[in-house]
């Protein structure tokens, strides 16, 4: 089955000509937020995108392959692989024995921003502060550093909540797709910050992390 997707690519004059590919991103089953997952990897803000027809422009070769290849069976490596050992992380198989909503094609590991998930992109030192105070708080978070977001932490967060949140200037919410490690971007490497665990999902959820903000930008303004 193929994923619906909206196709997607920058705005003229906020990049060069040839970086204007047609990007596929999954179509949001809620809203879309102030920045989009594409399939090939990419996260992009909605300010510096438009959405396009079918036919219009040339389109992102990796978001295309990947589409194809989504539609292809996922492997689990047999118990006592290789690719089963403590390499978890590496294949995909940790994150689908935690039940998160993540789908494995070859090298991607892909995790779905349309269910009870939300990805949550913040300038780093606010992330870092949020944090230290989500740690003390027992709400452990696991948090990405995207190539594409150079000067923000990506915190995932579980239950998503079914209205937007209002989310401050500089802090978005991510919609679509969003890869996970160890899953090779066209931009390098994305890596973990705050490695997850099998109760991250649970123990960090949205409203968490908007509260933890607020508390945050509550207490620099007093």
């Amino acid at each position: 089955m193929v994923l619906p997707v909206m196709l997607v690519r920058y705005r003229p004059g906020n990049t060069g000509q040839i970086t204007r590919a047609v990007h596929l991103v999954p179509m949001p089953d809620r809203h879309v937020a102030g920045t989009v997952g594409t399939l090939c990897g990419a996260v992009l803000s909605l300010e510096d995108i438009e959405t396009v027809n079918s036919g219009q422009g040339m389109p992102c070769t990796m978001c295309i392959l990947n589409q194809v290849t989504a539609a292809a069976p996922t492997l689990v490596p047999p118990v006592g692989s290789p690719d089963s050992d403590d390499t978890g992380l590496i294949n995909g198989v940790a994150y689908q024995a935690w039940a998160w909503p993540v789908t494995q094609h070859h090298d991607q590991i892909r995790l779905r921003l349309d269910c009870d998930v939300s990805a949550i992109a913040i300038p780093i030192p606010l992330s870092t502060e949020i944090l230290q105070l989500l740690t003390a708080r027992h709400c452990d978070p696991a948090v990405l550093a995207h190539p594409y977001t150079p000067q923000h932490h990506l915190i995932l967060t579980g239950e998503r909540l079914p209205a937007p949140l209002p989310w401050p200037p500089g802090v978005h919410q991510i919609t679509g797709t969003l890869l996970l490690p160890p899953t090779m971007t066209p931009r390098g490497p994305i890596t973990w910050i705050r490695s997850p665990h099998q109760d991250s999902l649970h123990l960090s959820r949205e409203i968490d992390v908007f509260g933890a903000l607020r508390a945050i930008l509550g207490d620099s303004h007093r």
